[in-house]
């Protein structure tokens, strides 16, 4: 097995579980003669995703398959408080359950807190009484806690360990797109699905919504969004540039820039001529979607809004850091632009020019984009 864990102590602490737990499991199943219930139709099924906005909206590729496959099962996600949005009006879900890991809350650590969010998360599983639980993540807490609830079927990745608690343990294909890995566990319980769409849907609420802030912000003509804040600081561009990059858009292409992000972020374009709509802060993640799809083009750092522009089908460009490799992890599409300056680099060594170029390749002297 070759484990997504860096540290040595945790590849050797769970070579170990899972060498001892395969043994008992086996020895447990021969002992009980029970056979496997895994070919029956599931009537209660579980996605789990509990984790960043962006890995939720590429787990739901997954959505309109599973549906198609299952259409009188009741399908239940469950998803992080600051990610449910994504998924609360999609039409192929019967419900969205909230449940906030403490492991992702800085607030909390020991393994006290670890223990009460598996027992708590056991719990909202347990009372869902489902028939399969597919874990999109790969995590070990998340197949213990479906264990110890006895879902019937439990699908996922061993990447973390637990593989043997799983009734299907799929292969794990590292330097596959994440799309591609959510819908490959899907093939284990019969079902086919397209890696490349994902699939978001908001209220006609958020859409109307949207249109009242860019009409109150005064946002006119054709716009651009640009999004400068990232949650890591590694993929982190320099402000000035972005400053420069959003002059070149105003005063070249004609666009307004419009910068969007979780919190407001004043910056200055150097120009008294180009005015910059900042509405970091003021939106919901709904609200977001309908603002970026509404625009010509997206500039931005690798983070939920640039997945949104993708899928939106807006001329996306994204800076890249080499925190993450973008053969895995950005977003595809014909209209979709990536710089990356390297593995395990940072983005100062990418120029204003360098975007500038990309910027012209997809926007033309007349201001058009392809879409």
């Amino acid at each position: 097995m070759r484990y997504a864990y860096k540290k040595k102590i945790y590849i050797f602490v769970f070579t170990v579980v899972d060498a001892v737990g395969s043994i008992l499991f086996k020895a447990v199943r021969a002992f009980s003669g029970k056979r496997s219930e895994r070919q029956e139709v599931p009537g209660r099924i579980l996605l789990i995703r509990i984790d960043h906005i962006g890995d939720i909206i590429n787990s739901t590729v997954v959505l309109e398959p599973i549906r198609k496959a299952f259409p009188d099962a009741a399908i239940d996600f469950l998803a992080p408080s600051w990610a449910a949005e994504i998924l609360e009006n999609n039409r192929h879900l019967d419900n969205v359950i909230r449940f906030d890991p403490p492991w992702f809350d800085r607030r909390v650590s020991g393994f006290s807190g670890q223990f009460k969010g598996i027992f708590s998360l056991t719990d909202i599983i347990r009372k869902g009484d489902y028939d399969l639980c597919v874990d999109l993540r790969g995590d070990f807490r998340h197949i213990l806690a479906m264990s110890l609830a006895g879902v019937k079927r439990r699908v996922g990745y061993g990447i973390t360990g637990g593989g043997f608690m799983l009734t299907d343990e799929v292969p794990y294909e590292e330097n596959a797109h994440e799309t591609g890995k959510n819908t490959r566990l899907l093939k284990t319980v019969g079902v086919e699905a397209d890696a490349s769409r994902v699939d978001l849907e908001f209220r006609d609420s958020d859409r109307e919504a949207a249109g009242r802030l860019v009409s109150r912000e005064s946002i006119e003509g054709k716009y651009a969004v640009i999004h400068t804040t990232p949650g890591h600081n590694m993929k982190e561009w320099d402000r000035g540039k972005f400053n420069d990059i959003m002059r070149y858009i105003s005063e070249e292409k004609c666009f307004m820039p419009v910068k969007v992000g979780g919190v407001a972020d004043p910056m200055d374009p150097g120009s008294k001529d180009v005015r910059i709509v900042d509405i970091a802060g003021k939106t919901t993640l709904g609200v977001l979607y309908n603002v970026i799809k509404g625009a010509s083009l997206f500039v931005g750092v690798d983070s939920a809004p640039a997945h949104m522009a993708a899928a939106a089908g807006v001329p996306t460009i994204i800076l890249f850091s080499g925190i993450n490799d973008p053969g895995r992890w950005a977003p595809s599409g014909t209209n979709v632009k990536v710089l990356y300056p390297g593995a395990g680099r940072d983005l100062l060594g990418i120029k204003v020019e360098d975007v500038r170029r990309m910027i012209d390749e997809m926007v033309d002297e007349e201001g058009r984009t392809a879409r």
